[in-house]
Formats: structure tokens, C-alpha cells, sequence
């Protein structure tokens, strides 16, 4: 029983609060149980970043909900997951964050062709209350135009 290649959910609100420079895809470090739950979408990482730790970069608050035949305790539901990225890769993000003040959230989370879980990584700063107000207005005014276009 092989999984499908393709997003299994997408971060939708980093649209809205989030200015991409950025993006990358990387591994996560699972326990066999936790790809279960993955694998049937009990899960949540709405509210996650990534930090380093050391010279290793983790998902932080990414709750994975209990396999119903896992035997599993709540510190291990939110426990910190290992990213795996091409050492480059971590040097880049390390200096983007340290330099310019940037941020490393999740963007989705996928099956690869070899039914690996990965995780698309944005590379960018949170907008501010107004930089997001001005940009749903400007979306607004664009969808107008292209109504009175039809």
C-alpha cells in the first residue's frame, strides 16, 4: 500500500501573513507511527516554525494526533521533528536569518514519488497588520478591475 505522490495540505494563511523570498523542500524525521498519522491526516502545524538547534534545523510545534494502535504520551505529540536539508542548503538559511531577520515556516507537506514524507520550507518575514490590510485591498481592487473586464 504505497502512498500518492502529492500535497497533503497546504499552509494557507502564509499566503496572507507571510512575503516569501524563498522556498525549499526537505525531509522530516518520522517515528512509524507518526507517518501513519500523517498518512491519515491527523495532524496540525498551522502554528509552526523552524529553529536550529545546534547546527540542525527542527519543526517546532508541529502536533501529530495519537495513532489509534500507538501506544504514545502527549510530549511526544509535539515533540520537535529533525528537517533533513543538504548542508548548503542549512548554511543559506542560517545566514538568511541571522542577516536579513527572516523567518522558516512550513508551507505544505507532501508524499515524494518514494512515498517519503517532505516539507516545502518559505523563507520569508510575517507582514505587518498593515502591510497585509493593503494587500487584501489591493487584491480587492484588482478582482474589480477584472470583473468590469469580462
Amino acid at each position: 500500500m504505497g502512498n500518492k505522490p502529492g500535497v497533503i495540505v497546504a499552509n494557507k494563511r502564509i499566503q496572507h501573513n507571510f512575503k516569501t523570498f524563498e522556498r525549499l523542500e526537505a525531509g522530516i524525521e518520522l517515528r512509524g507511527w507518526e507517518v501513519k498519522a500523517v498518512r491519515s491526516r491527523t495532524f496540525a502545524f498551522g502554528d509552526s516554525y523552524c529553529r536550529f538547534y545546534g547546527r540542525e534545523l527542527y519543526l517546532v510545534q508541529m502536533s501529530v494526533g495519537p495513532y489509534a494502535f500507538a501506544h504514545t504520551t502527549d510530549e511526544e505529540l509535539k515533540r520537535r521533528r529533525k528537517l533533513l536539508v543538504h548542508k548548503r542548503e542549512l548554511i543559506r538559511i542560517a545566514s538568511l536569518i541571522s542577516q536579513q531577520g527572516l523567518t522558516v515556516v512550513p508551507a505544505s507537506l507532501s508524499f515524494s514519488e518514494g512515498g517519503f514524507v517532505k516539507v516545502d520550507l518559505a523563507v520569508g518575514k510575517f507582514l505587518a497588520t498593515k502591510g497585509s490590510r493593503e494587500t487584501s485591498e489591493r487584491r480587492r481592487v484588482e478582482r474589480e478591475i477584472r470583473g468590469y473586464v469580462r
